[in-house]
């Protein structure tokens, strides 16, 4: 008498060994799961030292607040600039664009406007020290602030000038700085300027710190 067919073949029993590997498997894959929402809930907080977005943004595009006395934010219009000097007392503006100067508001005539035009792509080190010690020297003297610095967008000249900044006289590590500087939403384009990384990363602070005070 031939045996009824099993259908899907031989069939074997569950071993100890089966499911103690399989409960194995199950408690990494949770653990993975935890690691990972903790690791991007970590991502998403913004620390509390890094610029903040004015709520009253004054008319102003990418306008934050780094400290009291230091604002960064994109181009302003002549209505920009009269409302930073009456809502936020600006007193002086730090123009980074290349071909565009700020329009003087009638309603400020105290303003003080610097230019220190700039490349967001330029890699000649030496260049962008020149600007560097510049903007520096513009933001050592705090009664003549508060300052306003700024670029066409607030992202990548504005980012750099600020980053320099943390480092130079809030004494923040290069990499502190850059984070705040890329991860921070103010639009740095990465993909574009990894140039104002490299300078960050390897610019030499003391010799820096050294023309500033000279100056």
């Amino acid at each position: 008498m031939n045996k009824p067919m099993q259908i899907g073949g031989n069939m074997r029993k569950p071993t100890l060994r089966n499911y103690t590997g399989l409960i194995l498997l199950a408690v990494v894959l949770i653990m993975s799961g935890c690691a990972t929402c903790k690791t991007t809930s970590a991502i998403g907080q913004r620390p509390s030292t890094w610029a903040a977005p004015m709520k009253d943004n004054c008319n102003v595009p990418n306008l934050n607040k780094i400290t009291n006395n230091l604002y960064r934010s994109g181009e302003p219009t002549e209505i920009g600039i009269t409302s930073l000097c009456e809502q936020l007392r600006i007193k002086t503006i730090i123009n980074l664009e290349e071909f565009h100067s700020d329009t003087p508001s009638a309603a400020c005539p105290q303003l003080h406007m610097e230019r220190v035009p700039m490349n967001a792509g330029e890699n000649n080190p030496e260049v962008i020290d020149k600007a560097v010690i510049k903007v520096m020297n513009i933001l050592s003297n705090p009664k003549n602030g508060p300052f306003l610095i700024h670029c066409k967008y607030g992202s990548d000249r504005t980012g750099l000038m600020c980053a320099m900044y943390r480092i130079i006289y809030q004494k923040w590590t290069r990499d502190k700085a850059i984070d705040e500087m890329v991860n921070g939403r103010y639009g740095f384009h990465t993909a574009w300027y990894g140039n104002i990384i490299e300078y960050i990363q390897k610019a030499d602070i003391e010799k820096l710190q050294k023309q500033i005070h000279a100056k």
